[in-house]
């Protein structure tokens, strides 16, 4: 049987280019895997790049966004109708920033556009399905964040910084959660990622984004089950 089998995960971030590899993982691992995308148009273009993975029965897209609270909940209720459950949560969420300037150049538009989507749809998204989450046993939220988070990068503040927010987040669930069925951990990057739309550039030692997915499908099995309230840091590759 495979490690997944009978769950319902919901990958947030999903038809991204790293969260294509978790749901891919998820998928392969047996599980029911909801994605939610605001453009209808990424989730189709998502099934298309899963080709026969994407079983209507296992691949669950839902046009909704997360950084709205009323559209957040929409999606919950819509799972939990359908479902009955919810078992894994995996946070994919924000984007990279090429504005290259210092702190003092950032705009009040571009700052408060990668606040909200860089941490502010993961406060929406914690307080929206935790307390799904802590109503059964054995289930599990995952972060996924990047070396921004730890690593003072200049010019790129609007990633860094919420980057930075978002782990703390992280951490203050982890104490909050103590106790409760659900683990909570994250997962802090320190490579570059190979991705489908990065392939011909990237090197050996990049991490891909299957490797994310396979572990964090693995964080979210039972056999990942004594890993919790950790920060799992996932470096490069060694060169060959």
């Amino acid at each position: 049987m495979n490690q997944l089998e009978n769950k319902v995960a919901l990958i947030l971030g999903g038809a991204g280019n790293v969260g294509e590899g978790v749901v891919r993982a998820f998928l392969k691992a047996g599980a029911i895997v909801a994605v939610p995308s605001r453009k209808p148009e990424k989730l189709e273009e998502l099934r298309t790049y899963l080709g026969e993975l994407a079983h209507p029965e296992k691949f669950i897209p839902i046009v909704g966004e997360i950084t709205q609270i009323e559209s957040a909940e929409s999606i919950r209720d819509q799972l939990l109708q359908q479902f009955g459950q919810l078992d894994a949560v995996v946070a994919s969420l924000g984007g990279w920033w090429f504005g290259n300037k210092p702190v003092t150049e950032v705009s009040i538009t571009e700052w408060q556009q990668y606040l909200d989507s860089n941490l502010t749809s993961h406060f929406i998204a914690a307080r929206t399905f935790l307390p799904v989450l802590k109503e059964n046993k054995g289930t599990s939220y995952t972060f996924i964040g990047g070396a921004a988070a730890e690593v003072p990068i200049p010019n790129v503040s609007p990633v860094s910084i919420p980057a930075a927010g978002q782990l703390m987040l992280a951490q203050v669930l982890m104490q909050e959660n103590k106790g409760s069925t659900v683990r909570i951990n994250e997962v802090i990057v320190h490579s570059w990622v190979a991705t489908r739309t990065t392939k011909e550039r990237s090197q050996s030692t990049w991490i891909s984004a299957d490797d994310i997915g396979e572990f964090t499908a693995w964080l979210a099995s039972d056999a990942g089950a004594m890993v919790n309230s950790s920060l799992l840091r996932l470096y490069e590759k060694p060169a060959i």
